[in-house]
């Protein structure tokens, strides 16, 4: 049984970073112009600190390293990797055009994406209402960025990129865990995907 309260204090820790994330990095824009330099430090950041991860919990647990076969790296694993750094080299590159609100506005639209190639692998079945949520969330992205005061097809376009990559990214990330039994060592895909 799910704990309500753990569900929440999770929800709550990661719209926290989330946000904090997204300023930061716009602002990290404006001072320091190279959006893919900081992409690049922020890749380098997370695969040492998913390596430092996996080999504590692995010696804290006792337990051998998971290990996935080359087949699975090349078709799934490189996949998720390669348009994880693009996802993000897009997003912090849009900020250099457009604002945060815009940006937060657009990056939602992720959620059309994740959709479309969970239906595509075969990760869900075809049904109306996900076409029916599908339709919404285009039709609220139109509305909000239509007419905008600070809109830029750049921008935007990047953004949009952006979360068509992260469509990709988190839909193989679901095809790597559906095949392997991670459970707690779920850590060790992080360091996988970096």
């Amino acid at each position: 049984m799910p704990n309500p309260l753990k569900t929440l204090c999770t929800v709550f820790m990661f719209y926290c970073f989330s946000i904090c994330l997204t300023f930061f990095n716009s602002r990290c824009i404006k001072v320091f112009p190279y959006p893919l330099s900081i992409t690049l430090l922020h890749m380098i950041i997370k695969f040492l600190l998913s390596w430092f991860v996996r080999c504590s919990l692995s010696w804290l647990y006792n337990c051998p390293r998971i290990e996935l076969p080359w087949a699975k790296y090349v078709r799934v694993v490189a996949v998720s990797g390669i348009s994880s750094a693009l996802d993000i080299g897009c997003s912090n590159w849009s900020f250099e055009f457009i604002t945060v609100s815009l940006y937060t506005m657009t990056k939602s639209t992720s959620v059309i994406f994740i959709v479309m190639f969970s239906v595509l692998l075969k990760q869900e079945k075809k049904q109306p209402s996900l076409a029916i949520i599908v339709v919404l969330i285009t039709c609220g992205l139109f509305m909000f960025s239509y007419e905008s005061t600070q809109f830029n097809y750049i921008g935007f376009l990047l953004v949009l990129a952006a979360s068509f990559l992260s469509g990709i990214r988190w839909s193989f990330t679901q095809l790597v865990l559906q095949g392997q039994c991670y459970g707690k060592f779920s850590y060790a895909l992080f360091f996988q995907v970096c």
